[in-house]
């Protein structure tokens, strides 16, 4: 009899491994370009999430078809097509900057292809589609959280340094500035930059004219590096305070002295992952990376769990985990998901509630300061 059952179970796995199937999500990330460095930590995370887990339940197994954009918007569409049309993967992951994802999101949404971006956080991103979602808190969180820190710090008077040229930047100096002026602080000023600008005299002037107590940096980290740098020449003294777009090892890299003290709120930060996903995952960054884990590693691997959680609801109900209409619903309905970054809940407009953190720059590295729940 025992043998009979060792035969049938030999022979209902072969049957299984016959009909086992290549799964494909697709990934777009800034690989090369300005913004590289989001784009490649992006990637080491995922490849950690991958390496971890890269099997569903019915023993299919998930292929990932990196494509870099370059971090430009007209890429990123273009990819995003090519995805869809040539590599017919079920899921995408991506952008980082928001600029890119609302390339994306309207191509993905048209296709009914899922697709989550794990660190875009401007809302327009989700606004009106039903087939995006995020794995990042939102930029009106986001500015509340840096706007309420600054003011119970006492700072009272900021500037506000605007890239107008990412739309990420926009919102994000939006929401900072009405939670800022709700909570009985003063704008002096908004001062607009450009990505890719490199001579911020003028901008450092008007700023050290104003006296601001404190400064709100909302663009990214190759600007901001640059920025601190010139401020602080020219004797400019107040402290910075940033976004999620700040946080990067570059920024401490460029902006040298000048970067000490420079504030931002971000979505991760191991000293904060007390969770046991979060341990096995900096454990596992570490041995690979030999280095910190950061948070756009962290949520690119919360995004992919996040898509393979959701195919694989999908086959407990019968169904086929390519099955882009069932995917996209069971991503919609992601609650109390136990990520890297935290517990993400996706509300009805597919944002995740989550918390956020708050680090500094210290002795040259980034140190954490707090975490605020929403």
């Amino acid at each position: 009899m025992k043998k009979v059952l060792s035969i049938a179970t030999a022979t209902l796995l072969v049957s299984s491994a016959l009909v086992a199937k290549e799964v494909k999500i697709g990934v777009v990330l800034p690989m090369t370009g300005p913004i590289a460095a989001f784009g490649q930590t992006s990637n080491n995370g995922l490849q950690i999430a991958y390496g971890q887990n890269h099997k569903l339940k019915n023993g299919d197994t998930i292929k990932l078809i990196v494509l870099d954009d370059r971090g430009d918007k007209v890429e990123a569409a273009t990819a995003t097509k090519r995805l869809i049309d040539k590599n017919h993967v079920t899921a995408i992951l991506g952008e980082v900057a928001s600029s890119n994802s609302m390339a994306m999101a309207p191509i993905a949404d048209k296709s009914k292809t899922p697709m989550i971006t794990h660190a875009s956080t401007n809302p327009r991103v989700t606004k009106g589609k039903t087939y995006v979602t995020r794995a990042c808190f939102i930029d009106p969180f986001q500015g509340a959280v840096a706007a309420n820190y600054a003011l119970s710090k006492g700072y009272k008077t900021a500037v506000v340094v605007t890239d107008a040229t990412q739309d990420y930047s926009v919102g994000l100096s939006k929401a900072f500035k009405k939670a800022y002026k709700k909570g009985g602080g003063k704008i002096l000023k908004t001062v607009l930059i450009n990505s890719g600008d490199k001579d911020f005299n003028a901008q450092v002037s008007t700023i050290k004219s104003l006296h601001p107590q404190i400064i709100d940096f909302t663009g990214y980290y190759p600007e901001g590096a640059l920025l601190a740098r010139q401020a602080r020449a020219v004797g400019v003294k107040a402290p910075f305070i940033g976004g999620d777009g700040s946080g990067f090892p570059q920024l401490i890299k460029i902006g040298g002295k000048a970067a000490e003290g420079f504030m931002y709120t971000d979505h991760f930060n191991e000293a904060a992952a007390k969770s046991p996903e979060a341990k096995a995952y900096v454990d596992a960054f570490h041995k690979k990376y030999h280095k910190a884990a950061d948070s756009m590693g962290a949520l690119a691997a919360d995004a992919y769990g996040m898509i393979v959680l959701a195919m694989n609801k999908c086959i407990d109900a019968g169904k086929k985990p390519t099955d882009k209409v069932c995917v996209n619903k069971n991503l919609r309905g992601t609650k109390n998901y136990h990520g890297i970054t935290g517990i993400i809940n996706i509300d009805k407009n597919g944002n995740a509630v989550k918390s956020a953190v708050v680090n500094v720059v210290k002795n040259g590295k980034f140190a954490y300061l707090t975490t605020v729940n929403p």
